[in-house]
């Protein structure tokens, strides 16, 4: 047996071992694990035939929950459903922590922010409730309001922070307390409350034998104070993680929290696997790792020969020396030539930044902003990302959810519940509502140069043959407003689309984002652009202390999920500035890499 014969066969040891393994269990999976797989192959080895009590796979995100479903259905269909459940963590709490325990009225509505609500709003300045921290205390069982950028708000006001500070508090309360809406924090607080009741707890243990949490370093603390309940009352929970991956501090979600709920978990299993990067690859990750978990992931794809060194792509000058590329445009083009070089064409390459200011754009298709608004420019941003090949999954996603919205508003206008009770209400699964949804949106005319109001007129028309069931008979649809200064524009325009080529296809381009939003993504080649040398040396600085690592700063962890989304090559662009500080820091780490200063690659 070979020695890449011999990794592969204990990868595939340690995978086994995750999906037999009894609850509670905690499972560490390196990038490229895959841990998907290994999920699906727990799953399905539940006996087939009636049950009672089922199992919760739930993740963070509507994409990875829908290749959960998607997976296990194609090999089990009633995997599926009841008594099983595979959706988001947020969708879970607020099905069978909160919902049911609360009174009849007011009319609950379970929202995704409080943007959605248009009353949240604050003061003469009609502030958004939205820009407001709400922090709940699990000690005093309290919520603090913060307010960290005022910025332009409070210019010439009478009003303080304080004053808006406290109207956000009122406003939130009211919003909640009686009219019902709840956003992901306030479901959170209400499950919590739930939770720590006994009968609550004994039903859910009678109604799942087993819960699995995948992405768990993304738990808020509220989230891991939810898990500590349910883990004490004896439901049985399956921990999958990648703390090196930690990137949301933002939102509560600190990678030290999560080591301490899983220390209470009495089994510990190990996913080092790597069946996505190439050695170097992995090898460049581990180096932002702490010391005890600083050997490389065992690469075992289908890339475990390659040996291809990290890229180096200085842009600018510095003092009497200049590079080949004299700005990131220039590095980002020569970054497609390399990686065209080793076969890797521009759909299978990625640029990306930490600030959506810096992502390299040239040659690439950034990822549009997700639009809140439901207008015309809402659908028609909706039907040209759904049909764009490069479109990013999080895009595609918002696209079919905005669909699914504006399709169920017109079916159902007098609905007060939210769109998943009023899909319940009405007997729509919704597996078959994002199929109505798709076809819906290509159905839509073309994004193109046409006038907004000849667009919207089209897409009034394909909405309105579009009907809940055969024998419907609804009104034309008065849905899709637009700004009368928008009218005679070309809908492209509105949405931010360039203008489209008209003597020749467009050219394939790479895909661009910022480290955040490519989360669960890959690609062959991945270009990551640091822009300023400020940044580059507190990412330095942080890298070579050896008591800083991607346990201890939010700022490695980034870079290391930016680093282990790329299959064979990893390239970085910056100022030549910082070009030898650069170079110091990989020889330090004993990490090859080759430094390309000409723009294109050398023939041959």
């Amino acid at each position: 047996m070979s020695e890449i014969e011999t990794r592969q066969d204990q990868a595939r040891s340690q995978q086994q071992q995750a999906v037999q393994a009894t609850a509670p269990v905690f499972v560490r999976a390196c990038p490229g694990a895959g841990k998907t797989r290994v999920l699906v192959e727990r799953h399905c080895l539940t006996p087939p035939g009636p049950r009672r009590t089922g199992r919760a796979l739930l993740s963070f995100t509507n994409v990875a929950a829908d290749e959960l479903r998607e997976r296990c259905s194609g090999n089990r269909p009633d995997l599926t459903a009841y008594p099983h459940y595979i959706g988001t963590f947020d969708s879970f709490l607020w099905r069978y922590l909160v919902r049911p325990f609360l009174p009849a009225t007011p009319p609950w509505q379970h929202v995704l922010s409080w943007d959605q609500v248009p009353a949240a709003v604050v003061g003469w300045r009609k502030v958004p409730l939205s820009v407001f921290n709400f922090s709940y205390d699990l000690t005093t069982r309290r919520t603090q309001v913060t307010w960290e950028k005022p910025g332009t708000y409070l210019t010439n006001s009478k009003n303080t922070k304080e004053d808006y500070i406290a109207w956000a508090e009122q406003k939130r309360d009211h919003l909640w307390q009686t009219r019902g809406y709840m956003t992901g924090h306030e479901v959170r607080i209400a499950a919590l409350d739930h939770v720590r009741n006994t009968a609550v707890t004994d039903l859910l243990r009678h109604r799942f034998f087993e819960i699995v949490v995948d992405e768990a370093q993304d738990c808020s603390e509220l989230d891991l104070a939810i898990l500590k309940h349910l883990h004490h009352a004896g439901l049985p929970l399956v921990i999958v993680a990648d703390t090196d991956q930690g990137i949301y501090e933002w939102n509560d979600a600190r990678p030290q929290d999560l080591h301490t709920f899983t220390q209470q978990l009495p089994t510990h299993l190990e996913l080092n696997g790597n069946w996505r990067s190439s050695p170097p690859v992995c090898q460049l990750a581990a180096t932002l790792r702490p010391a005890l978990r600083s050997t490389p992931d065992l690469s075992v794809g289908e890339h475990h020969a390659l040996d291809t060194p990290v890229l180096l792509l200085p842009y600018g000058r510095h003092g009497k020396k200049i590079s080949g590329h004299l700005d990131v445009t220039d590095a980002s083009e020569a970054f497609a030539a390399f990686a065209a070089r080793d076969g890797i064409g521009p759909a299978d390459c990625l640029a990306l930044a930490h600030r959506n200011n810096a992502i390299p754009k040239a040659r690439s298709s950034p990822a549009p902003r997700l639009p809140k608004e439901r207008d015309a420019k809402a659908l028609a941003w909706a039907a040209a990302v759904f049909t764009a090949d490069e479109a990013p999954p999080a895009a595609r996603s918002h696209a079919l959810q905005l669909a699914t919205a504006f399709l169920s508003e017109y079916w159902h206008p007098k609905s007060t519940g939210t769109l998943a009770e009023t899909l319940v209400a009405h007997d729509i699964t919704p597996s078959v509502m994002r199929r109505r949804a798709a076809a819906f949106l290509a159905q839509l005319p073309p994004v193109d140069a046409t006038p907004a109001r000849s667009w919207r007129a089209k897409a009034r028309a394909v909405l309105k043959s579009q009907l809940p069931r055969p024998d419907a008979q609804l009104d034309a649809p008065k849905m899709l407003s637009l700004a009368n200064t928008d009218l005679d524009k070309a809908i492209r325009s509105l949405i931010g689309l360039p203008e489209a080529a008209d003597d020749e296809e467009r050219p394939a381009t790479m895909r661009s984002s910022s480290i955040h939003q490519a989360k669960g993504s890959e690609a062959d080649a991945v270009l990551i652009h640091l822009p300023k040398p400020q940044d580059i040396r507190e990412l330095l600085e942080a890298w070579a202390d050896p008591s800083t690592h991607t346990e201890s700063s939010e700022l490695l962890r980034v870079y290391y999920v930016a680093i282990t989304r790329a299959r064979r090559l990893v390239t970085l662009a910056y100022p030549y500035s910082k070009h030898a500080d650069v170079v110091a820091h990989l020889d330090t780490l004993k990490v090859d890499y080759r430094v390309e200063i000409t723009a294109q690659p050398p023939v041959g």
